[in-house]
């Protein structure tokens, strides 16, 4: 759906209108203006749908894929998440992406979210891993 071409009201556009109104006009002409420009493609993640964007290290192990740890971040939300989406993961000497497909299982334990073991991955490698978490 595009969004309409009017942006703004006018003080024009309200002739006869009792003299109150102009009070109204600029908070409404602010708040229309961020929201038409919210909404023309600059909705992002991090400042407009509940979630943070989490960096991780992640080093294989040389028997790759047993033997790995958990990793476990705080949940910066104010709420459960409900999901932990692979965003970028690269080998971060060779800054080639990893061969994947990359899963994620992860777990919310008391305010942490917990990831186990993550494939996808070759062994003895260390890869930066970009996780969006909803």
């Amino acid at each position: 759906m595009k969004l309409p071409s009017q942006k703004k009201i006018l003080k024009e556009d309200l002739k006869g209108a009792p003299a109150w109104i102009n009070g109204l006009i600029d908070p409404l002409n602010s708040f229309m203006e961020s929201t038409y420009q919210a909404l023309n493609r600059n909705i992002t993640f991090t400042e407009n749908v509940a979630s943070f964007v989490k960096e991780i290290t992640y080093k294989t192990s040389s028997t790759y894929p047993s033997g790995q740890e958990t990793i476990s971040f705080r949940n910066e939300l104010k709420t459960k998440p409900i999901g932990c989406l692979v965003m970028q993961v690269y080998e971060k000497t060779t800054y080639t992406p990893a061969p994947g497909p990359v899963y994620i299982p992860w777990v919310e334990d008391q305010g942490s979210v917990v990831v186990s073991t993550i494939t996808g991955l070759e062994a003895d490698k260390t890869y930066l891993i970009r996780l969006l978490v909803t």
